[in-house]
């Protein structure tokens, strides 16, 4: 029996068995995608609980000011604090606490930091877009939902 435990080896799996189409009817292949996103069923999904690109006044750009963005997602028990200040995100995991920090974007890549005992980083040459943090801290992975940098 195969050893599934690492996923780059369960995704070759996965793509090989897949690779001939004319086996896989699209009633499976449909069950087989709505399993697949089980697979991160153990990560919580924080909430965003304030955007200061949302506060009245917010569409109101000054000239030549670079703007900045506060954002705040949570769990209820944990939260993550973000200020983004143009290519430059600082934040901090509250209540502070060691931590991996990962901001992935929907193509894929990924930039990871390491917080100090405090909670606290920093992510320097960020590029707009659409990005999400993932936590991890204390045996737990903590989501945030999907937001664009540009909005």
């Amino acid at each position: 029996m195969d050893d599934w435990s690492d996923d780059d080896e369960l995704m070759t799996a996965l793509g090989e068995a897949v690779a001939d189409t004319d086996d896989v009817t699209e009633r499976r292949r449909m069950a087989a995608q709505a399993a697949f996103t089980w697979r991160t069923i153990d990560a919580e999904l924080m909430e965003l609980l304030h955007d200061s690109a949302l506060e009245a006044g917010a569409a109101v750009r000054s000239t030549g000011e670079a703007t900045e963005r506060v954002l705040s997602f949570g769990t209820g028990e944990l939260s993550l604090e973000l200020e983004l200040r143009g290519d430059v995100v600082l934040g901090q995991v509250v209540p502070g606490q060691p931590a991996s920090v990962d901001l992935q974007r929907v193509d894929g890549e990924t930039s990871t930091v390491e917080t100090d005992g405090s909670g606290f980083f920093r992510l320097d040459g960020i590029e707009h877009g659409l990005m999400r943090f993932v936590v991890t801290t204390g045996g737990r992975t903590l989501t945030t939902t999907w937001f664009d940098l540009d909005s």
